[in-house]
């Protein structure tokens, strides 16, 4: 069966991002530098993943399809916690319990999936005009929560919570709404396909209006603090969607798509072993990372093939 590489090419460039976000590269260099790029143009990775999971999750239209998706994720998540336990398991039985259900590190994004996944399944009948409506509302009111957060309105215990990255960037508030974009292009594809054209210089400029968003961020509301969710994101994230999708290079070969995967899942196992050693060093640190989990990643590619469920 014949894939779409174009998708397959993006996944490994958002991956590639997501490895330069999580270790603040040119933080060293510029701290404003580093913003433009940490909380700015990478941000853009999650939500184009979870577009492209969202347009493929069209094609899960029965129940045994959603039941065979679902093993196939939640085996995931639990393999790669299992992974992970030895860094994150604790003596606190609060802690332990809140990180098996978000999920450490990235794997808050498989939780998201899970749980995102199966709200819409069971939403996919929805009109397409109240399922993006309700979408927008959810991602809203998730970049609202975040922003006040940020802005810190409020005081003591309240303050703390609207600062926890599982107040404003959970299933509901970032997974669904993202993926049910993504669901909905599809839905709605031969009329997009007729009234849309996206040009590279429509991805340049959604990209150039989230660095702006990014720098008002900056400038405005906080110079230090993370930006998950910003409103250019739901208008970006398609666009740059679409436009490689309509690229249509076709091929066959499934290996660059679980190169992302790979990389994606195996990073976080370098940040930890390798931090102490490039202290304020983080554009080399960067590099460093992305090297070895694209080598890494290789081996696991491999692995998969004999052995399921690790990507």
């Amino acid at each position: 069966m014949e894939r779409n590489l174009s998708i397959d090419i993006l996944k490994v460039i958002l991956a590639i991002g997501v490895v330069f976000l999580h270790i603040h590269i040119f933080s060293d260099i510029s701290t404003l530098l580093s913003h433009v790029f940490v909380q700015g143009i990478f941000r853009l990775a999650v939500p184009v993943f979870l577009v492209i999971t969202g347009y493929y999750f069209f094609y899960i239209n029965s129940i045994q399809k959603y039941k065979t998706w679902l093993k196939r994720v939640f085996i995931l998540y639990v393999v790669w916690m299992i992974f992970y336990l030895p860094i994150w398991w604790t003596k606190s039985s609060a802690y332990n319990f809140s990180v098996l259900y978000n999920g450490y590190y990235v794997l808050w994004y498989i939780q998201g999936l899970l749980l995102g996944g199966s709200l819409l399944y069971f939403c996919r009948n929805i009109k397409t005009e109240k399922l993006f409506i309700g979408s927008v509302v959810l991602f809203l009111f998730g970049v609202i929560l975040q922003q006040i957060g940020n802005l810190h309105l409020f005081q003591g215990q309240m303050d703390y919570e609207l600062n926890r990255y599982t107040v404003h960037r959970n299933f509901l508030s970032m997974s669904f709404p993202f993926l049910a974009l993504g669901f909905l292009l599809n839905r709605c594809k031969d009329t997009i396909s007729h009234k849309i054209d996206i040009k590279l210089w429509h991805v340049i400029v959604v990209i150039i209006l989230v660095i702006v968003e990014s720098l008002a961020n900056y400038f405005l509301i906080s110079k230090t603090q993370s930006l998950d969710q910003m409103f250019s994101l739901f208008i970006a994230a398609p666009i740059i969607f679409l436009y490689f999708l309509n690229k249509k290079i076709l091929g066959k070969n499934k290996e660059l798509a679980n190169l992302s995967t790979a990389i994606f899942l195996i990073h976080p196992f370098f940040i930890y072993h390798l931090k102490g050693y490039f202290l304020n060093q983080q554009t080399l640190f960067s590099l460093i990372v992305l090297v070895c989990s694209i080598l890494v990643g290789l081996i696991l590619v491999q692995m998969n093939k004999k052995i399921k469920y690790l990507l």
